[in-house]
């Protein structure tokens, strides 16, 4: 595949704010204020994830969580004004009942806890990654086009996992 040859897919994701619900409220908010239009898949492993959601740098190096949850960086604080909003994150939701098979989108963050932001990552057909359970917090599952999730899984990728042909979220719509 080349540059120029681009295809557009819809996919649908259930979310579950009864078992994930600063997650779900997070990606919702992110969402309907345009944070993930026209963000790229800036990591995607073939047989385990892609991965999005940076809209600060589209390196993966970006995203903070939209509200404040009382997590700077990780580090529980009582009050919003205790660092800048682009360290704000999202506390772990983890153990949550979820876990990781194919479908499912998951928050990404560091290996530390509670450092969730506004990268996700979506696992293909190919992959049950469940070494992640219990680690990374589980908030949804698409329940209509994981074929195109498996495709983007697929594409061809340089350094760091980034695809060679950028792919791209264009939009994101809450229903």
């Amino acid at each position: 595949m080349d540059e120029t040859s681009r295809t557009t897919a819809t996919v649908v994701i259930d979310l579950y704010a009864s078992q994930a619900p600063d997650h779900v409220e997070n990606f919702i908010a992110h969402s309907v204020n345009d944070n993930y239009k026209s963000t790229i898949f800036h990591r995607v492993i073939d047989g385990f994830m892609i991965q999005g959601g940076d809209f600060e740098s589209g390196t993966g190096s970006g995203g903070h969580a939209y509200n404040w949850y009382g997590y700077c960086n990780g580090q529980a604080e009582t009050s919003s004004s205790a660092c800048d909003r682009t360290s704000w994150t999202v506390g772990d939701e983890a153990n949550n009942g979820l876990v990781h098979e194919p479908g499912v989108i998951s928050m990404a963050k560091t290996s530390s806890p509670n450092t969730g932001g506004s990268q996700f990552f979506i696992v293909p057909e190919d992959s049950t990654p469940s070494h992640l359970d219990g680690q990374h917090t589980v908030f949804g599952k698409v329940s209509s086009g994981l074929s195109s999730v498996t495709a983007i899984s697929d594409v061809e990728t340089g350094d760091n996992d980034r695809p060679i042909f950028e792919v791209r979220l264009l939009s994101v719509d809450i229903s």
